[in-house]
C-alpha cells in the first residue's frame, strides 16, 4: 500500500473512535427550556425607631415617635416639599381672601381608609378640635375653628383670629393631619388614636405594643402608591441595638443613630448612612418660677461654667454644633448671637453675688437618651469645680414630661425638633403663657413673639427673629447645647429615602434596587 493510503485509512479510523465513544446528545430538560425567573422585588420595609407611639390621635401627638407613623397614615391639607416650600396635599389648589381668611379646594377623588369620601366637613371638624385638644392646642391657638366655614362639599374657607404668617407650615404638620369625623365621633380619641381613620398611603392593621406596628399599602390612595405593600414599624428602644439590626438584615432603616454608630455603619458595605442638618436644638432648662433659677446671675454662672465645646465634642462625635443661638440654622429667622464664651471664674464670682458662695445643690432630670446622660455626668463634673452639686435624676420620657407639665422639673436636658421649620414653632417653649419646662415670665420676649408670628412680609419678620434673638441670649433662660444633624442609616437596596431635617420623613416614597 502507498503511504498516502494508509495516512487515509488512519484518519478515517480515528474519527469513528472519537464518534464512537462521544455520548450522545440527551433531549433537553423542560426546565431548561424556560426563561429563569427573577428574584421577586422586596415588598415589605421594616424601620426601627427609638420608641412607642404613644397614640396616632393628631392632635394628642407631641412626639416624634407619633410622627414617624401618622406621616404615613394621614394627608395635609398642604405638604412641604424637601426644601420647605408649600406644595398641594388633600387641598389642589388655594386662595387668599384676606388677612385671615384662605379658601382651600380639595381633590374630589380622595377616600378614608374607612371608604368614606373626604368632604370639607372632615377638614373643619379636624381643625376645629386642633384648637382645643391638649397637643395641638397651643400651635394652633391662632386658629378660629367656629368661623372656619363649609363653603361646599370641596370648598372650605379657613379663618385665623389675626394676621398669622406660620399658617401654612402648621396645615402641614402632623397636627394638621386631617381626620375622619364620623369615626372621631364614634370611636372617641382614644380608640380612634389606636385604630386612626385616614386618606394616607398606608393603612394600620395591627399593633403589637411594646414591638411593632403593621400597617399595609392603602389601595385606594389617591396619589402615588408605595412601591411596596407592607410597612413595618419595629419599636427597638438602644440606640445599639437598632444599629446591629440594621447590620443584620433585621430592618431596612433605623431613625437616630448613635454618634459612635456612624463610622462604623459607614465602613459597612452593606449599609449606607444618610446625614443633614436638622431642626433638633438640645439645651438644659431651668425653671423660672423656683428658686435659685429666678436669678440671673444663677442662670449665667449655670451656663458659663460649662466648657460646651469639650461637651459636644466628647458626646456627639462630629454629629452636632455647639448651638450659637436658640433655634437651629435650618429654621427661618436663625441668627448666630453665641456661643456663650466658658469662664468659671466669672461663674464662681456670680454664685458668690447671688449669695450661694459657699455652694448650691441642684437636680438635673433626664430622660434615658444616651447622648442626654453622658451630658449630665460631664456637666455634674464641670459644676463641681466652681461648688455645685448636682443630683442627676434619670427617668422616662413620660414621666419627665408630665413633671415638666406640673412645673416640678428644676433644672431638665431636652430638646426641640420643631418640624414644621418655623420659627413661631421653634420658640413654643419661650411665651409666659406656656407651662412647661421653663416657665418664663417675660413680657418683651412676648412681645418679639406676638409680633413675628403675625407679620407676613418675610423680610421684616426676619428682623423681628434677629432681634428676638439678640435680646434673648442676654436673659440666660436656658442653657444651650448643641444643633444635631437628623441622622438615618438604611440597607445598600434602599434607594429614594430622603432626610428630613425634622425626623419625619416619608417612608411612602421608599423604593428598593
Amino acid at each position: 500500500m502507498s503511504k498516502r493510503f494508509l495516512l487515509v485509512l488512519l484518519c478515517i479510523i480515528m474519527v469513528f473512535t472519537v464518534a464512537c465513544t462521544q455520548k450522545q446528545p440527551q433531549p433537553a430538560s423542560v426546565e431548561s427550556e424556560e426563561p429563569e425567573e427573577k428574584a421577586p422585588a422586596k415588598d415589605d420595609l421594616l424601620v426601627a425607631i427609638r420608641a412607642e407611639p404613644a397614640t396616632l390621635d393628631p392632635h394628642n401627638s407631641t412626639a416624634l415617635a407619633n410622627f414617624a407613623v401618622q406621616r404615613v397614615v394621614y394627608d395635609t391639607l398642604v405638604e412641604q416639599d424637601e426644601n420647605g416650600n408649600i406644595i398641594p396635599g388633600l387641598a389642589e389648589k388655594w386662595e387668599v381672601l384676606d388677612d385671615t381668611t384662605i379658601r382651600f379646594y380639595l381633590r374630589d377623588n380622595v377616600l378614608f381608609s374607612n371608604g368614606e369620601k373626604l368632604t370639607a366637613e372632615d377638614v373643619r371638624y379636624s381643625l376645629e378640635r386642633s384648637t382645643i385638644e391638649r397637643g395641638s392646642a397651643s400651635m394652633f391657638s391662632a386658629f378660629d375653628g367656629e368661623k372656619t366655614a363649609v363653603v361646599d362639599d370641596l370648598t372650605i374657607d379657613i379663618k385665623v383670629k389675626y394676621p398669622f404668617a406660620p399658617i401654612y407650615n402648621y396645615l402641614s404638620s402632623s397636627r394638621g393631619d386631617i381626620i375622619n369625623k364620623k369615626a372621631m365621633e364614634e370611636m372617641g380619641g382614644e380608640v380612634y388614636g389606636r385604630n386612626p381613620v385616614g386618606t394616607g398611603s398606608f393603612i394600620l392593621k395591627d399593633w403589637v405594643t411594646g414591638d411593632s406596628l403593621i400597617l399595609e399599602r392603602n389601595e385606594n390612595y389617591w396619589g402615588d402608591k408605595p412601591a411596596y405593600s407592607k410597612l413595618v414599624i419595629r419599636v427597638i428602644t438602644e440606640q445599639a441595638n437598632r444599629a446591629i439590626e440594621l447590620e443584620t438584615g433585621g430592618v431596612d432603616i433605623i431613625y437616630d443613630v448613635a454618634a459612635n454608630d456612624v463610622a462604623r455603619l459607614e465602613a459597612n458595605d452593606k449599609t449606607v448612612v444618610a446625614k443633614g442638618p436638622g431642626y433638633k436644638y438640645s439645651y438644659i432648662t431651668m425653671n423660672m418660677s423656683l428658686k435659685p433659677f429666678n436669678d440671673i446671675k444663677v442662670r449665667e454662672a449655670l451656663t458659663i461654667s460649662l466648657n460646651m465645646d469639650d461637651i459636644v465634642e466628647t458626646v456627639f462625635k462630629g454629629s452636632a454644633k455647639v448651638a450659637d443661638s436658640l433655634m437651629a440654622p435650618t429654621v427661618f429667622g436663625y441668627k448666630k448671637v453665641g456661643p456663650y464664651k466658658y469662664d468659671p471664674e466669672r461663674a464662681k464670682a456670680l454664685l458668690t453675688e447671688a449669695g450661694y458662695g459657699k455652694g448650691l445643690k441642684v437636680a438635673l432630670m433626664t430622660n434615658e437618651d444616651r447622648n442626654f446622660m453622658d451630658v449630665a455626668e460631664i456637666a455634674q463634673n464641670m459644676w463641681k469645680d466652681i461648688g455645685i452639686e448636682t443630683d442627676i435624676q434619670i427617668m422616662e420620657q413620660a414621666k419627665l414630661l408630665s413633671m415638666a407639665a406640673e412645673g416640678t422639673v428644676t433644672m431638665g436636658i431636652t430638646s426641640s425638633t420643631p418640624t414644621t421649620g418655623d420659627p413661631d414653632h421653634a420658640l413654643m417653649p419661650w411665651p409666659s403663657s406656656y407651662k412647661s419646662f421653663l416657665r418664663i415670665n417675660n413680657p418683651k420676649i412676648d412681645e418679639f413673639l406676638e409680633l413675628g408670628k403675625s407679620t407676613y412680609d418675610p423680610v421684616a419678620r426676619k428682623k423681628v427673629y434677629n432681634d428676638a434673638m439678640e435680646y434673648m441670649w442676654t436673659q440666660f433662660n436656658m442653657i444651650p447645647i448643641c444643633f444635631t444633624d437628623s441622622i438615618y442609616a438604611t440597607r445598600d437596596n434602599v434607594e429614594n429615602f430622603e432626610c428630613h431635617p425634622g425626623n419625619t420623613p416619608n417612608l411612602a416614597k421608599v423604593t428598593f434596587k
